[in-house]
This record gives C-alpha cells, sequence and structure tokens, in this order.
C-alpha cells in the first residue's frame, strides 16, 4: 500500500462532510472531512446556523495541508470506515487543536 496522494481537485459538501478524493497507485480512495471538524478547527466558520456549502468548502481549502496529513495516517494505519461510500472520514479528533 503506497501513501494517499491528493491532487484531485474534486471537493463537495454533502450536508454533513466535505468530500474529497485521494489516490494510492491510481486507485481513487473516496475520503471526507466532518463539518463538525472544520468548525471546530476553522475559527473562521460559525459554530452554529446554517452555513452555505462554499464556507465548508474555503475551510477545507484553509486546512487542506493539515486534512490531508490525517487522512494519510489513518489510511496508512488501516482505519477504514467499516460501512458508506467514503473510505476515510477525517473528524475532529483527527485534527491537531
Amino acid at each position: 500500500m503506497a501513501e494517499l496522494a491528493f491532487v484531485d481537485e474534486f471537493k463537495l459538501f454533502d450536508g454533513t462532510c466535505v468530500r474529497f478524493h485521494g489516490r494510492d497507485d491510481g486507485r481513487m480512495v473516496p475520503c471526507g472531512v466532518t463539518a463538525e471538524a472544520l468548525k471546530r478547527r476553522d475559527g473562521r466558520l460559525p459554530s452554529n446556523g446554517l452555513i452555505p456549502a462554499e464556507e465548508f468548502i474555503a475551510a477545507y481549502e484553509r486546512l487542506a495541508v493539515e486534512i490531508h496529513s490525517a487522512a494519510r495516517a489513518k489510511y496508512a494505519a488501516g482505519e477504514r470506515e467499516p460501512e458508506g461510500d467514503i473510505c476515510i472520514i477525517v473528524r475532529r479528533r483527527d485534527l491537531i487543536t
């Protein structure tokens, strides 16, 4: 198993997380970071109320290096999601505060 690379520009907020793609030797690995993790880690996002999807995408972009590092670590440790269509989910506890 190789290290995850993040070169795909795909980003989508689905209401609960920002989805993005990692690559392992050409194989796409669906990843996501939860809205809660983004709210807790990015001081620019309000902690409650209706927040536009674009704001979550912007927070993801600001924190991309940290999010990708956490996703790589989870992938390397074999911490895959047991069900659903996202393989690696970065949660609040995975991000350094």
